[in-house]
């Protein structure tokens, strides 16, 4: 859901970078099983060995004393994510929520010798639930903007990106963003893709004289991403991992277009605004995991280490 600026969420500089070691015909709610290589061995499925480093992770005393009391009290946090955006947030095939940031979640929750239970919830409100004290955090692919840190505050994990990704057998149509023009273009409500993406796009359209694209936006990402398989629209603008993912996948439906990128951008977990000592046992946290290695064995583990950050800051200075 890539999920801010110009850029969301989720991703990558480079799209090679994130060619998935995945098996052929999985969707977004099945987990990748591993793949062989030429030499006949068995290739980790992505995400193995996430999980397990952020179960390793032991409790830090000065992250543990930047909580809130409350917090510190409970013992547990509620947190929020819309599990449609593999492989950032996803389901298994039992219903669990898995990912990169479930497990970034796991590790830091344990960093903060706390427990954490993850809710399922429509993306395009999970601002409004955070800002109303439903949730104490989200996990969400959301990319840091201006609006954003307006309501809530942010901690930096990751960086994110945005690209295109259109039908199978289509792909030597698009080269450019002006090839988008006079096509109906699909992002998923709320995301970056749709609130400054796809308009950023439609005005170099119509500033170069060529036919106006036509936005079909969906509340949910796998919505968006039938669209493209049922040709109700030409293309789909998202994460760059994610893209990558369903080009890898299923590439007999999907292809990335890795001409058409926007520069990546930070994506961070959300917290309700104003909520400092919060924000800064999230940035003690992830801060810590990124010194101690485990940020990058998870951050390997999906195939995603390209679009690691050396520090975690909170609500970081971006262009909006």
């Amino acid at each position: 859901m890539t999920k801010s600026t110009l850029l969301t969420k989720s991703c990558l500089l480079a799209v090679s970078a994130l060619l998935i070691a995945a098996s052929t015909g999985c969707t977004n709610s099945e987990t990748p099983a591993s793949a062989a290589n030429a030499s006949g061995a068995s290739k980790p499925a992505l995400g193995e060995g996430g999980h397990q480093a952020a179960e390793a992770v032991k409790s830090d005393t000065k992250v543990q004393d930047l909580l809130p009391a409350d917090m510190k009290s409970k013992g547990s946090m509620q947190l929020v994510t819309d599990p449609t955006y593999a492989p950032i947030d996803f389901t298994d095939n039992t219903g669990k929520i898995i990912g990169l940031e479930p497990d970034m979640a796991l590790a830091v929750a344990n960093k903060m010798g706390i427990k954490i239970d993850i809710t399922k919830g429509d993306f395009n409100g999970i601002l409004a639930g955070i800002q109303s004290k439903r949730y104490d955090a989200s996990w969400a692919a959301f990319s840091i903007t201006p609006k954003r840190t307006a309501v809530v505050d942010m901690v930096s994990f990751m960086q994110g990106g945005t690209s295109v990704m259109v039908k199978k057998g289509n792909e030597g149509s698009y080269h450019t963003v002006l090839d988008l023009c006079g096509k109906t273009v699909t992002a998923q409500t709320g995301t970056t893709q749709a609130l400054t993406v796809l308009p950023n796009f439609e005005k170099q359209c119509t500033d170069a004289g060529k036919a106006a694209i036509t936005p079909l936006l969906l509340p949910q990402q796998d919505s968006a991403n039938q669209s493209i398989a049922s040709n109700r629209a030409q293309a789909m603008l998202a994460d760059n991992a994610l893209t990558a993912y369903y080009s890898q996948i299923q590439p007999d439906a999907f292809a990335q277009i890795g001409s058409i990128l926007v520069e990546p951008s930070l994506a961070g977990v959300a917290m309700a605004k104003g909520d400092g000592e919060l924000a800064k046992a999230f940035q003690a946290a992830i801060q810590s995991l990124i010194d101690d290695g485990t940020y990058g064995k998870i951050m390997a583990a999906w195939n995603l280490t390209p679009s690691a950050v050396k520090t975690a800051q909170i609500n970081p200075a971006v262009e909006g």
